[in-house]
């Protein structure tokens, strides 16, 4: 089968907008496991810093924080895979943003090698911003006389806001942004005259919130009855603006917003040598155990949401990992990647050294990739 060509250059103009775009049209909404109060970015750092030194070995502190970022699908995951040190379909999210096909896999390698560099560039960019924003719906509720001013409807405590996986070319379950502290401020305050003034200029009362915040961690978190791969941040502004741009008002959190590097995964899930197959390498299972320990050896699990983290129980769903092998690669398919998998386990307990046996049995609960499929 041939597929359409697409220069590299594509690359560099796309990826840009990508990275630098518009934020997505995104329904924010409360959520259920939200915690008893949003933790200051000075108490959450600490907490990060004292979850045990074992774990905190597995991080290091990001670059020199500088700019503006709006969020949307595709920098996120880079946020994303980043901070959390999630293994990332790295040559299936460098193509699949800009809807790259090649001709063949010789031209898939060659744009590969020579866009990397441009690509981390991107991936670096989203985890160094100093200011973040993203773009969410809001609508100005009755004004209120007694406290002067408007609530505002689309902002809670922990506001959650959507984003779905496959637009950023990463194989796994949906992302989600979890805004703590826009629930004190979603009010605005105003004079009655100018609420008076705006309300007449106005014959709607959506309106576009434009949220500032500072990226803390990122894992597993269980969101209602879905499981999400969660940046939890904090939340310290919000611009309420009209449909065409205009701005209406401004809220600022008490707390001021920390311009210190974000904690990012030591072990760069974006690295070149990533970009290799570890399902066919010479030695596929210990390959493999090395590149999934961050699963295998449940890395995942946030610090401050090990109650909401149900890893276990989303991997065992099979509309969740990965979106499901089925729901993936079809019936066929995925039943013939689930022998071969089968068969791959028994080869890794014959393969890998006696303490490392255990684990090969962990390989059941990896998401289904397109680098597996390839492979087996």
């Amino acid at each position: 089968m041939r597929f359409m060509s697409s220069g590299p250059s594509a690359f560099l103009v796309s990826a840009a907008v990508a990275l630098a775009g518009c934020s997505p049209n995104a329904g924010s909404e409360s959520s259920d496991a939200a915690p008893e109060a949003a933790l200051a970015v000075g108490d959450a750092e600490k907490a990060q810093t004292d979850t045990g030194r074992s774990k905190n070995d597995l991080f290091v502190s990001g670059p020199r924080r500088s700019g503006e970022l709006d969020l949307n699908a595709t920098n996120l995951a880079y946020l994303y895979h980043r901070m959390s040190g999630e293994p990332a379909s790295l040559a299936r999210m460098m193509t699949k943003p800009l809807g790259m096909r090649f001709d063949n896999e010789f031209a898939r390698r060659r744009f590969l090698e020579e866009n990397f560099d441009e690509f981390t560039d991107l991936v670096d960019e989203a985890v160094a911003a100093e200011t973040y924003l993203v773009e969410l719906n809001g609508r100005l509720e009755d004004y209120d006389f007694d406290r002067e001013g408007f609530p505002i409807h689309g902002l809670f405590d922990r506001t959650m806001v959507s984003f779905i996986a496959s637009e950023s070319g990463s194989e796994g379950l949906d992302f989600a942004l979890a805004l703590e502290g826009t629930g004190e401020m979603s009010f605005l305050p105003m004079s009655p005259e100018e609420a008076e003034s705006l309300s007449n200029s106005r014959n709607s009362r959506s309106v576009d919130l434009e949220v500032a915040f500072t990226p803390i961690e990122a894992g597993w978190e269980q969101v209602r009855s879905d499981q999400k791969r969660t940046v939890r941040a904090k939340a310290y502004r919000v611009r309420v603006l009209s449909r065409d741009g205009n701005e209406i008002g401004k809220i600022t959190s008490d707390a001021q917003p920390s311009n210190a590097p974000l904690r990012l995964y030591a072990d760069n899930p974006f690295a070149k040598t990533k970009l290799t197959n570890p399902w066919s390498a010479d030695n596929a299972p210990e390959a493999v155990l090395n590149r999934y320990a961050w699963i295998i050896d449940e890395r995942w699990q946030m610090s401050n949401y090990s109650d909401g983290d149900k890893f276990d129980e989303a991997m065992s769903l099979n509309g969740s990992s990965a979106g499901g092998c089925v729901d993936q690669f079809g019936y066929s398919e995925c039943q013939r990647i689930s022998e071969r998998r089968s068969d791959f386990i028994a080869r890794c307990t014959q393969s890998v050294p006696e303490q490392r046996k255990r684990d090969c049995y962990s390989i059941r609960r990896l998401p289904y990739t397109r680098q597996e499929a390839d492979a087996l």
